[in-house]
This record gives structure tokens, sequence and C-alpha cells, in this order.
């Protein structure tokens, strides 16, 4: 991401008015990115203490939550996978560019 960043700073000079529109959409990708990243971590941990929790008491009530939860995760992953395609996508547009 450093290299990227870079790489639109160099545009930036070149063309600032133009590329400020592509350093705002850097930003929010950047932070979606992070944002989606922090989201699988959370779930990953949620999942495991339910799974804890299932260990102890294995009953249908539980054997739904852990369900849940591991959906919840799946799509945390497909966020995350999103916000990566995103940013591959605006780095091929700022390599082209530059």
């Amino acid at each position: 991401m450093e290299e990227l960043k870079a790489r639109i700073d160099v545009l930036k000079e070149q063309d600032p008015v133009k590329m400020q529109d592509l350093e705002r959409k850097y930003g929010l990708l950047k932070f979606e990115l992070l944002e989606a990243k922090k989201a699988v971590e959370l779930q990953e941990i949620t999942l495991a203490d339910v799974k804890g929790e299932w260990i102890k008491d294995n009953s249908e009530e539980n054997l739904a939550i852990l369900r849940e939860k591991e959906q919840n995760l799946k799509i945390a992953r497909m966020n995350y996978n999103a916000a990566v395609e995103k940013m591959d996508i605006m780095k091929t547009v700022v390599f082209l560019l530059s």
C-alpha cells in the first residue's frame, strides 16, 4: 500500500485537481480494508468463544448460535475479500495512470 500511496502522491503533484478525488478514494478504500480486517478478526474471536460454550454445553441453542457466528465470519471474510479486490482495482488504475 505504501508504493500505491507514493504513486498517488506523484500523480497528485502532476495534476493536483484531478488527483484529489483519487487520493480521497484511496483513503476511503484503505479505511474500508482496515475495518473489514478488524471485523474478520472480531468474528474469529467471537466464533472461538461460542465454540468454547458449545463444547461445554452442546445444546441445540448453542449449536444454532455457533452456526450463526460461522455465517457471520463467512460474511466478514467476503467483505474483506471485496475490499481487497477494490484496492487491487485502485492499484491497477493508479499504475495505468502513472
